[in-house]
């Protein structure tokens, strides 16, 4: 298992056209300059060996700078003003960027007039795509027909998360409810596809035909239609547990009345020995490279938190690291001196004891910067759950199911619940994140690793979820 982090199908084909606009802009105005500059004949001249290594290299920064203003964020895209400011703050963005490396290495260039003219034309084509793709998922033509097999809190879950995401590939069309009407169902998820009892099941299927059923039952001793169900998948209807393509859309594991048997048995949970050791390698490069390019920041900061406020420039504190075992974390201070002289506390939104420095640190999370000697250390991945304190760890592990497994990797200076969900500041909060952490361990790879860290870099960039 190399890479398991599931990316709707709708959103590569999304990747792949803004890519081959992105090329195709490039070339057309590569074309109009050959052609003004010596006619039909100049086409002759073009050389793909030099031309396509300096598209290639537009098109990567291009597309790292729509993927870290949020571009590919079907959520973040909704409102079409958002969009055209995202889009714009992306080439904007991409366009510097390639000007300064123009002026270190000129021969990568593929002119500055065709940059000049070449961008306005990506940001023309990409408006026009992106407005037919809306409403190309809108109208849901291709998407897979989904029916639902009972009303339990999955179940509600699920047509929330579809009908939210519409780039996801999936339309509910019908769900099989256990209580007769549905009406709770109706009220709580706001669904308008077709509701049945479950001794309409699968009558159903010949009037709303479905690709795909989704067992979503409270309890299925008893209820479970064995024969339907065996009779669908021969006719190539999939079907599966509602829990599966929760974890595959959402990228956490529902932990609501799951067994430990179903750890057991499932997939992934599987590292070996090389993974780790290159797991272990990038993290020694990662934070090196990452303390030699921080530096002159972090002495900025240290001034500014000296002169802000009064105590020590950094913060260390007591955490749960893999296997239960104790080490001290290093961060920036960004709370008062003595914060939690009335004991341990949950951080909080708008936290009174945060000082003016440490709300900006907070906000684009450079308090967290001097965990990079943690990671030399060893305490520390670069990717990882994060630690909290023993006495938090010992009072969750006791109301919390599961919450002590997340303790079998190495915690981490960033992870997949950090970028997926804010701080957390009570129970339900820490019950969310613990669906992401144990996704993590389920699926954790290098190339898992390499996605969260650069979905980190657009978390700090927009200073989202910090307290």
């Amino acid at each position: 298992m190399i890479f398991q982090r599931r990316i709707p199908k709708w959103r590569l084909v999304l990747f792949v056209c803004d890519s081959v606009l992105i090329v195709g802009a490039l070339l057309l105005v590569q074309i109009g300059l050959e052609l003004s500059r010596s006619g039909l004949g100049g086409l002759g001249r073009f050389d793909a060996r030099v031309l396509l290594p300096k598209m290639a290299l537009i098109l990567f920064v291009c597309q790292i700078s729509m993927y870290l203003n949020g571009l590919y964020d079907y959520k973040s895209v909704q409102s079409r003003g958002l969009f055209v400011v995202n889009l714009l703050q992306a080439i904007g963005i991409a366009y510097i960027v390639l000007s300064l490396i123009y002026l270190v290495f000129k021969s990568v260039s593929m002119g500055h007039t065709a940059c000049i003219l070449g961008l306005p034309l990506i940001l023309l084509f990409l408006f026009l795509w992106r407005s037919a793709y809306r409403r190309f998922l809108a109208a849901e033509t291709f998407a897979e027909r989904v029916l639902i097999l009972g009303s339990a809190p999955l179940a509600r879950a699920l047509v929330q998360h579809i009908g939210e995401v519409k780039d996801c590939g999936y339309k509910v069309v019908a769900v099989v409810a256990e209580d007769n009407p549905g009406e709770s169902f109706l009220q709580e998820t706001r669904f308008e596809g077709s509701i049945v009892p479950l001794s309409g099941f699968p009558s159903i299927l010949d009037s709303v035909p479905a690709d795909r059923i989704v067992v979503a039952l409270r309890d299925q001793r008893g209820k479970l239609p064995i024969s339907s169900l065996l009779d669908c998948r021969f006719r190539g209807i999939r079907v599966e547990e509602a829990r599966d393509l929760y974890e595959a859309l959402t990228g956490k594991v529902a932990i609501e009345d799951l067994r430990p048997s179903w750890f057991i048995f499932s997939d992934g949970f599987v590292r070996n020995k090389f993974t780790l050791r290159v797991k272990r390698i990038t993290d020694l490069v990662v934070a090196g490279l990452g303390l030699l390019l921080a530096a002159p920041l972090m002495g900025i900061i240290a001034l500014l938190i000296k002169l802000d406020s009064k105590g020590p420039v950094f913060y260390t504190q007591d955490r749960v690291g893999e296997a239960w075992k104790d080490f001290t974390l290093y961060k920036f201070r960004s709370m008062v001196k003595d914060a939690e002289a009335l004991g341990p506390q949950w951080a909080k939104d708008r936290d009174p004891r945060v000082t003016r420095v440490g709300r900006l640190i907070r906000k684009y999370r450079i308090d967290e910067l001097p965990q990079l000697i943690n990671v030399l250390k060893g305490d520390l991945s670069m990717v990882g759950p994060r630690p909290e304190r023993r006495v938090f760890v010992t009072e969750l592990a006791k109301e919390i199911p599961f919450y002590p497994q997340r303790l079998c990797v190495k915690p981490g200076v960033t992870g997949w619940a950090q970028i997926k969900f804010h701080y957390g500041a009570s129970k339900d909060d820490t019950v969310e994140k613990l669906q992401y952490d144990l996704y993590y361990i389920k699926h954790m790879s290098l190339l898992f690793d390499l996605s969260i860290l650069l979905d980190t870099i657009a978390v700090v960039l927009s200073g989202k979820g910090a307290k």
